[in-house]
């Protein structure tokens, strides 16, 4: 498995290369290509949601306490009042939800290697970024999604190239990690049908 750093710095590298690419193709503003540059740096660290160690698991989850509720608040003050007090409750209240029961759940639920690191997982990402960033523009929602996606999946690509190694300088051994990264599917059949109902239902709500 490659280390936490390998993975942010390939996160950071597909989230410049989408951003950069979405400012000149397809005009994104500075503020939305910086926001393209996060999205990939997440996605490659996001499968680490279910490692077994914590630093990656405190991460992610700190940055999802915090983006999830900044990226639904426009949608939920439709039909409150906007006000000092409701943005206050809000964002305390979402932060300590997600950090402290919805991560909690994750780590209980979840197996290193399991259905978070496979293709599906970053297809759902993929699309729960280019729906969360839709009122930006098809644009935006375009780039923020293949970000996320992209990223996860070169998470998934450092993981296996992690299973091979050198042996004497010439010999090439595979791990017993080798093709738990890079998959369609868990040995968990449940967890692997939800990830691809979750999925489908999605896309099918995107068109």
């Amino acid at each position: 498995m490659a280390e936490f750093k390998t993975h942010l710095t390939g996160g950071m590298i597909t989230g410049i290369s989408i951003a950069l690419a979405g400012n000149l193709f397809l005009g994104l503003n500075p503020v939305q290509t910086c926001a393209v540059f996060l999205m990939g740096s997440a996605g490659g660290i996001l499968p680490d949601l279910d490692s077994d160690s914590g630093k990656p698991l405190a991460i992610l989850c700190s940055q999802l306490s915090v983006l999830i509720p900044a990226l639904l608040v426009d949608r939920i003050s439709r039909d409150v009042n906007n006000s000092p007090e409701f943005l206050i409750s809000y964002f305390v209240l979402s932060y300590f939800f997600i950090n402290n029961i919805i991560c909690e759940i994750i780590k209980k639920v979840t197996t290193h290697r399991g259905i978070m690191h496979s293709i599906p997982f970053a297809f759902l990402c993929g699309g729960g970024a280019y729906h969360l960033f839709m009122p930006s523009g098809r644009h935006m929602a375009i780039a923020a999604g293949a970000a996320l996606f992209s990223g996860c999946i070169v998470h998934l690509v450092l993981d296996e190239l992690e299973s091979v190694t050198i042996k004497f300088g010439v010999i090439p051994v595979i791990k017993k990690s080798c093709g738990t990264a890079l998959k369609f599917r868990s040995s968990s059949g449940l967890a692997t049908a939800f990830i691809y109902i979750l999925t489908i239902f999605l896309f099918i709500k995107i068109s």
